[in-house]
Order: structure tokens, then C-alpha cells, then sequence
């Protein structure tokens, strides 16, 4: 399968680009997480535009991802969704861990500790608008055919 990628990247935009990021750190994180990793993610991220984050800066928080209130997590989505179209190489060293912890974000997964995490992968989606919803999908199967990520699969096959 072929992807244009310019076309998806312009996708993402379109569906995102209205999303204000929280501008107070208090409204960044998921109440339960006070560690300093999530901390660290929340005052790296908090006021900036998505459009502004670096990949390194993406891949740097990228174990935190899930420790994203709904509307941050609504908000800086796109940019790990971008992050995800920026290499074909896959000796790269952001690519497999940034597309990793993106999927294990859109779906609550048997093996994720906690009984917060299904609550809190619902609520991050619920968010989410059919165009913005669309976007994720179309990244998704962009994952599953050309990475062979079968997380990607399963997940559409579950919306």
C-alpha cells in the first residue's frame, strides 16, 4: 500500500490545528501522576503549539505520553502522529519507540497495569472528533502496512 504521506501530514493538520494546548502545567497531567518524568513532559510541552515540538523533543518524553491529561493528550497527538510518518529507515532511532508508545496510548491493552488505564485510554479518545478520529486511523493503517505494527491493526479493528 502507498501512502502519500504529504496528503496524511496535511490530514493531521487539518484535524488538529484549532486544539489549544493547556497553558497551566496543572491542566498537562493526568491528576495521579506526580512524578518527575511527567512533570518534566508537561513544563517541556505546556503553551507550545504541536506544530513546535522536535522530534528529539518527542522521542525525550515519549515514555510519558500516557501520563497526558484528555485535552493535552488531544492536543500534542498530532505531533507523535506526524512523528510517526518522518522516516522510512528502520534503523532509525526515534521511529519504533515513538510508534510504540503512540499505540500503546489508543487502546487499553491486556497488559497495561492499573485499573485507571482503561478509564483514562477512553477518555483520551473521547475527545477526539470524527476528523480527528479519521486522522488516527489513516496513521494507524499506515503503521500496520508499512511497519507491519499488528497493534495498529487490532486497534482499528476495535473503533
Amino acid at each position: 500500500m502507498q501512502v502519500d504521506k504529504e496528503a496524511l501530514r496535511a490530514q493531521i493538520h487539518r484535524a488538529f490545528d484549532h486544539v489549544v494546548a493547556p497553558t497551566r502545567i496543572d491542566e498537562m497531567r493526568l491528576p495521579r501522576y506526580k512524578g518527575d518524568d511527567s512533570y518534566e513532559m508537561a513544563a517541556a510541552f505546556v503553551g507550545k503549539r504541536w506544530s513546535e515540538l522536535t522530534l528529539q523533543e518527542l522521542f525525550y518524553h515519549r515514555e510519558s505520553l500516557g501520563t497526558l491529561s484528555a485535552k493535552a493528550y488531544q492536543a500534542y497527538l498530532p505531533a507523535y502522529l506526524e512523528a510517526c510518518l518522518a522516516t522510512e529507515d528502520p534503523f532509525d532511532k526515534y521511529g519504533a519507540d515513538l510508534r510504540g508508545y503512540l499505540v500503546a496510548t489508543l487502546k487499553h491493552w491486556p497488559h497495561q497495569q492499573g485499573e485507571h488505564r482503561a478509564a483514562d485510554t477512553k477518555e483520551r479518545l473521547s475527545l477526539l472528533d470524527a476528523d480527528q478520529r479519521a486522522a488516527v486511523a489513516d496513521v494507524l493503517r499506515y503503521l500496520e502496512s508499512r511497519w507491519q505494527l499488528q497493534e495498529a491493526g487490532e486497534i482499528l479493528r476495535d473503533w
